[in-house]
């Protein structure tokens, strides 16, 4: 029986459990910071909402997202091989020949990284060095009400009803590369063999108004009219369509030539582990499908994606995969500035 003593005495000890500091369970990662070059903007918001805030819940890990621009990343990397900046450097494929000849990429292979089976088949262009996240294209792009008869190749941008109305990228920006290359192959040329291109360029000399390094210089042409045509990246075309601009955005006759965004995990780090976890977050149908919908650039995984979503994305699914052009990074890279001398002393 219980008397009021034993009553008293249990009722106590039950309440200093209750009031007992509940045991806090050390995380993986607690006291870990990784830095990451970022994007900028709405990029480093999704990644933050998408990676480092659930890993920061499941696992402890802070991730720091440094500003500035992803080429200034990669030469700082290289130049302090010791003690690298960064865990992760964020880059595009022509950044990537760079870090590998520097040996400072980590290979990246599934015993580590799981998701990284969940990449589309053959789509990775280093093998196993970089993780792609994003494939941004370079489509055809017009005013539809500026501009009566379609638009299907960057051939059609000589035609003469466009006289004065073509904005394109000059090739410091990467997609006018694209469309270079686009040129030269529609025309029985290549990287080994550029001037098809260049004669294709001399045709639509007349049709251009301006050539840019900036991609939002080319958007605010285009906004504001002083240009109706040109080449353009697929999702910045999609913003434009989102913003109201009658835009048309057509996947070039001559193919889809597309660069890739990827996440290179930096040799050197003091953190592989949780760079491996990032990484695996990163690939998750999460991530990867927030930046397709929100920004329209193409997924690297199997995802799904709402059909509304997809339908707007030109390199989504078999078909769309399959117009993708492969590239050689490298070789692009060893011409690449005797092709921009070339391009200036041409166009000027």
């Amino acid at each position: 029986m219980q008397t009021r003593r034993t009553f008293l005495v249990s009722t106590v000890a039950a309440g200093a459990v209750l009031a007992a500091p509940a045991i806090v369970r050390a995380k993986p990662f607690d006291n870990v910071t990784l830095t990451l070059n970022g994007f900028g903007g709405d990029f480093d918001r999704i990644m933050k909402e998408t990676v480092a805030d659930p890993l920061k819940a499941e696992t402890g890990l802070d991730v720091t997202y440094a500003p500035g621009g992803s080429s200034a990343a990669v030469a700082k990397t290289i130049a302090t091989p010791d003690n690298p900046p960064f865990d992760i450097v964020l880059c595009d494929s022509p950044s990537v020949p760079e870090l590998i000849k520097a040996d400072m990429i980590d290979p990246v292979t599934p015993d580590k990284v799981p998701n990284v089976a969940n990449l589309l088949p053959g789509l990775p262009e280093f093998g196993q060095h970089g993780v792609p996240f994003m494939i941004s294209s370079s489509v055809i792009t017009y005013n539809t009400e500026e501009t009566q008869t379609p638009i299907a190749s960057y051939a059609d941008l000589a035609r003469p009803d466009l006289e004065g109305r073509v904005a394109l990228f000059n090739l410091e920006n990467t997609g006018g590369v694209l469309y270079l290359l686009a040129m030269a192959e529609a025309n029985g040329g290549g990287i080994d063999n550029i001037d098809p291109a260049f004669a294709a360029l001399e045709r639509i000399k007349p049709n251009i108004v301006t050539l840019t390094s900036s991609t939002v210089s080319l958007i605010q042409l285009f906004e504001q009219r002083e240009a109706t045509a040109g080449a353009l990246w697929n999702g910045r075309v999609f913003a434009m369509q989102n913003a109201g601009q009658p835009m048309a955005m057509v996947a070039p006759s001559e193919g889809i030539y597309s660069l890739m965004s990827y996440y290179n995990p930096i040799k050197g780090t003091k953190h592989p582990e949780a760079v491996a976890t990032y990484l695996n977050k990163a690939l998750s149908d999460e991530a990867i499908g927030a930046i397709a919908n929100f920004f329209r650039y193409g997924p690297t995984t199997t995802v799904d994606l709402p059909k509304a979503v997809a339908d707007t994305i030109i390199t989504f699914g078999p078909e769309g995969r399959a117009k993708i052009k492969t590239l050689d990074w490298t070789k692009i890279a060893e011409k690449r500035s005797g092709w921009i001398e070339r391009f200036n002393r041409t166009m000027a």
